[in-house]
């Protein structure tokens, strides 16, 4: 179920930004009223899964196995409660815990769109003031060191490897670098 929601929300976030502000309040009532529908149509999927769980797999199963005996007759549901003998109250338990989850998700995006919505504003005007700032050409100070860093005329160079100390010989090993 989790992989239905992130991305709802992700749309849902979407949505709120592309939205001017005259739809704004239309949207979240779009929301709220998808979230109705979710939880609406969790009987209408449980009657359609029952539906699906009655199909007859049999000659798909034929098919994939073609060396085993032919004429199978098996359902979804069947081969559900094979592993499971609580298969279909679990399901049904899925299907209505699902629905919920995702009306709730509608519901809570609805509540949260209008501050969402600033916070997306605030970040989009927060970026516009930092791309203006990075255009702005730097004074020819910027590119030298800071003042006052070297009082004392500029940093010496790095040593050279002549002059770094070898690392201490902790063990016998006639000279050799490992």
């Amino acid at each position: 179920m989790r992989k239905f929601l992130i991305p709802l929300a992700a749309l849902g976030g979407a949505a709120l930004v592309a939205l001017p502000l005259t739809a704004q309040p239309r949207e979240e009532q779009a929301l709220r009223g998808g979230a109705e529908a979710v939880r609406q149509a969790a009987p209408m999927l449980d009657r359609s899964t029952d539906a699906a769980l009655d199909l007859d797999i049999g000659p798909l199963l034929d098919a994939l196995h073609p060396y085993s005996p032919r004429g199978r007759r098996m359902t979804l549901r069947e081969l559900g409660r094979r592993d499971d003998p609580d298969f279909d109250r679990k399901l049904r338990a899925s299907l209505y815990r699902g629905t919920a989850r995702a009306a709730a998700t509608l519901d809570a995006m609805a509540t949260a769109a209008p501050s969402i919505r600033r916070s997306l504003r605030e970040m989009e005007a927060a970026i516009a003031g930092a791309m203006v700032e990075a255009q702005r050409p730097l004074p020819p100070a910027a590119y030298g060191p800071p003042p006052g860093v070297y009082e004392d005329g500029p940093p010496p160079p790095p040593p050279s490897d002549d002059e770094l100390p070898l690392p201490p010989d902790d063990e016998d090993d006639d000279g050799a670098p490992w």
